[in-house]
């Protein structure tokens, strides 16, 4: 009886929640749009992020659907999504050209799974001279540190469409960021 509870307990916490058509419609009349404007357009932090990773840690997002978000919308297009803090609250920055377009609050953050990532980005292949190349400069990198930028963390975007409304879910490193949409703008 417990390895049957104990396997339910480890199926539900697997399966993402399925919300019901009153709780997105709650979720999307709780988000606030933030209110201020950053100086220039441009992301404060972009800097000190971007300056130990070897490349861009942000993932790239590509809509063929227009979006909205209260009074925004979202054209389709390609944007950088930046997970951010903003006085107390969470935001998911829409940056375009390196430019800030939209600022999308976060409606719920939740920590990301473990094995996540393992279980659902794939696997590069390598070849043999690849994986001899890798070796050596591993070993180079070592004796040498300060060279080797680290990698950026994971990333992984979900989109789902309901009757009503797009959900954009953002798994970023350790952390996973959910924002709503409206799929008509009334």
């Amino acid at each position: 009886m417990k390895r049957i509870i104990l396997i339910l307990t480890i199926i539900i916490a697997l399966n993402p929640i399925v919300y019901a058509q009153s709780d997105y419609d709650a979720l999307y009349d709780e988000a606030k749009p933030y209110q201020s404007k950053l100086f220039n357009d441009v992301d404060p932090f972009q800097d000190e992020d971007t300056i130990r990773y070897a490349w861009s840690p942000y993932p790239l997002f590509r809509t063929s659907a227009f979006l909205y978000f209260k009074d925004f919308t979202i054209e389709p297009g390609y944007y950088t999504l930046t997970p951010r803090k903003l006085g107390e609250k969470d935001y998911i920055l829409f940056k375009q050209n390196g430019k800030v377009k939209f600022i999308i609050p976060v409606v719920k953050k939740e920590k990301t799974p473990l094995n996540f990532y393992n279980a659902n980005t794939p696997k590069m292949k390598q070849t043999q001279w690849q994986k001899f190349s890798g070796a050596v400069k591993k070993k180079f990198y070592n004796t040498a540190k300060d060279s080797m930028r680290i990698s950026p963390p994971n990333s992984v975007i979900n989109v789902e469409v309901e009757t009503k409304y797009i959900v954009l879910t953002l798994y970023y490193g350790d952390d996973k960021y959910i924002s709503i949409f409206r799929r008509s703008p009334y």
